[in-house]
């Protein structure tokens, strides 16, 4: 008899996590290429998020390119700069099924919302973006995401087509809206662009909903040498420090990597890399070791 109970407890389980992703795919279907809409102009959006488009999802970023020697002599003008960023991240990134799966839960799915802390991880190499969305709503903590853990360990993620729920553990992402709050007293919306082969750019969005927001992205920043890099992350993040060091290079400027100004990037890139690596962390439970490091722990 108590097998039996277990086994329509399973059943019942399956039927309930079947049932919210279905409704979590509809979701993404309403923008999805192929499913109704096409256009995010003609989406109505609802809650909280109904009254203006979210300004984070505009990538107004201040840009540091540390380039190669190869990929500088590629983009040797500010404009082949600007061709080459908007191509990779800009227009890929929003012709994603993740991309527009995102959107359409942030319109819908959430309602009055308090904050969001969003992560997006824009893979050049599967053509698809990754998102994670923790948001603080009148009904408590909400979670979805579209990633999930794959390889040894489960310490490498994939995208799926899917979006499902996560239970959010109060007491990591409570520290984590705390270090955010510290973090934004001094941090600046600034993307981080360093050599990289085919490397993820991740994107790390804080929205309140009276206003304030914050997000920064790195691409490449743990594509160097493991002692440097172990050197850099074992420091407590200095915030204020990390915009001074980028504020000494122009925005949009390609440095050497091994350059003043390439060493100075890399040294601010790594608080920033450590934020969206614990804000990540705090949400999805397990690190992505892409963010900050190569090599699994």
């Amino acid at each position: 008899m108590s097998g039996r109970r277990g086994g329509d407890a399973e059943v019942k389980e399956s039927k309930v996590r079947y049932i919210a992703c279905m409704l979590l795919a509809a979701a993404g279907c309403l923008v999805c290429p192929g499913c109704g809409q096409t256009s995010l102009r003609d989406y109505a959006p609802l809650g909280t998020s109904a009254r203006e488009t979210l300004p984070c999802l505009s990538l107004d970023l201040v840009h540091h390119f540390v380039l190669s020697p190869e990929d500088r002599d590629a983009m040797k003008s500010l404009q082949d700069r600007v061709a080459a960023y908007s191509y990779v991240v800009v227009k890929h990134r929003s012709e994603t099924t993740g991309f527009r799966s995102l959107c359409a839960l942030l319109n819908r799915y959430f309602g009055q919302w308090r904050r969001l802390v969003i992560i997006e991880r824009v893979d050049i190499v599967s053509d698809e973006t990754g998102f994670i969305v923790a948001a603080v709503t009148r009904n408590g903590l909400v979670g979805v995401t579209n990633l999930r853990p794959v390889g040894p360990g489960f310490t490498s993620w994939e995208e799926v087509p899917c979006p499902r729920p996560f239970r959010l553990d109060r007491v990591k992402f409570e520290s984590c809206l705390a270090e955010l709050d510290k973090a934004e007293k001094d941090l600046v919306r600034d993307l981080f662009w360093f050599p990289n082969v085919d490397w993820p750019l991740y994107l790390l969005h804080d929205v309140k909903s009276d206003g304030p927001y914050l997000s920064v992205a790195v691409c490449g920043w743990a594509n160097v040498d493991d002692a440097d890099r172990a050197e850099l992350l074992k420091a407590a993040p200095d915030y204020a420090g990390a915009v001074a060091l980028a504020r000494k290079t122009k925005p949009w400027q390609a440095v050497a990597p091994d350059s003043k100004p390439g060493k100075r990037l890399r040294q601010a890139g790594a608080t920033y890399a450590s934020l969206i690596a614990r804000v990540w962390e705090s949400t999805l439970g397990s690190p992505d070791y892409a963010i900050a490091g190569t090599q699994q722990k």
